[in-house]
C-alpha cells in the first residue's frame, strides 16, 4: 500500500511540477502575467522553470530522487509564500502549493532510498 501511495504522490508532484515548469520556461500565459505580478518574470522565471524540470525528471532516478524532492520543496514552499504575500485566491493558488508541500514531505518519508533518515523513528 505504501508503494501505490509512494508512486501516486510522484506521479503527482511530477505532472504540476512539468506543467507549472514548461509554462515558465516557455512564458506562456497566464504563468507569465501571474510571475511577473510577483516580480519574477524574464531570466527568473525561466530559471525556475527550469529547475522544475530538473527536479521531475531527476524524481524518476532512484539515486537522485531524494536530492530532487529536497531541492523542489523550497520551490513549492516559495511559491505558496509568494501567494501568500500577494493575498492570492486560496482555492485557486494556494491550495495547490500547500498539496505540493505535503505530497513531498509523504515522499520523502516513503521512499525507500532515502529510508536511512527514517528508518530509527
Amino acid at each position: 500500500m505504501t508503494t501505490i501511495i509512494f508512486y501516486a504522490a510522484l506521479a503527482v508532484i511530477s505532472l504540476v511540477f512539468f506543467i507549472a515548469g514548461f509554462q515558465k520556461l516557455t512564458a506562456k500565459e497566464p504563468m507569465k502575467t501571474r510571475m511577473e505580478e510577483m516580480n519574477n518574470g524574464g531570466a527568473v522565471m525561466r530559471i525556475i522553470g527550469f529547475l522544475e524540470i530538473i527536479g521531475v525528471v531527476a524524481l524518476w532516478l532512484p539515486s537522485l530522487r531524494p536530492l530532487a524532492l529536497v531541492s523542489l520543496l523550497p520551490l513549492a514552499v516559495g511559491g505558496l509564500a509568494a501567494h501568500v504575500v500577494l493575498r492570492h485566491d486560496f482555492k485557486e493558488r494556494n491550495i495547490p502549493a500547500v498539496l505540493m508541500i505535503v505530497l513531498i514531505v509523504t515522499a520523502l518519508v516513503l521512499d525507500p532510498s532515502f529510508s536511512v533518515v527514517f528508518h530509527q523513528i
